[in-house]
């Protein structure tokens, strides 16, 4: 079963899309906060990895601070190649754009259809599968294509 982690501080949200996602064979795990995410990520092991790009940070941070984005970084930094894309209420070109930036494998909007959303998993997965055996140590961030 794939496990994906889930960062988003919208429970109510949250957790009827992790239902949904777990009826189509995925392992959710939730983390309200950009900390717990990291936290979640450094003792797990997931096929990808979705961030709303304004995520919420114990820190304090404005909620609108795109919190989502430093997460990615972060992540990318201590060189965690696995899918991530984010999954955000935000729509338009400079949101897209700086979630790239940021390392971002691609962008998906809440208001994209489940069915569309669970094939953009499965593509970044099934990617990332098959670029890992051919995958040199500099290409640990697989980028999938952008919507």
């Amino acid at each position: 079963m794939n496990s994906i982690l889930l960062a988003d501080d919208e429970r109510a949200v949250c957790t009827e899309f992790a239902r949904t996602l777990e009826g189509f064979g995925y392992r959710v795990e939730m983390c309200p906060t950009l900390e717990s995410a990291l936290r979640s990520a450094k003792r797990r092991q997931f096929e990808a990895i979705l961030v709303e790009f304004n995520l919420r940070s114990e820190l304090g941070a404005h909620p609108r601070a795109g919190n989502g984005l430093q997460l990615i970084q972060k992540l990318r930094r201590a060189k965690v190649g696995i899918p991530i894309l984010i999954f955000t209420v935000m729509e338009g070109d400079l949101y897209k754009r700086a979630s790239i930036r940021a390392g971002a494998d691609g962008f998906i909007p809440k208001t994209t259809s489940i069915p569309t959303i669970v094939a953009r998993l499965r593509d970044c997965v099934r990617k990332k599968e098959w670029s890992s055996p051919r995958a040199s140590s500099r290409d640990s961030t697989h980028r999938c294509r952008p919507l």
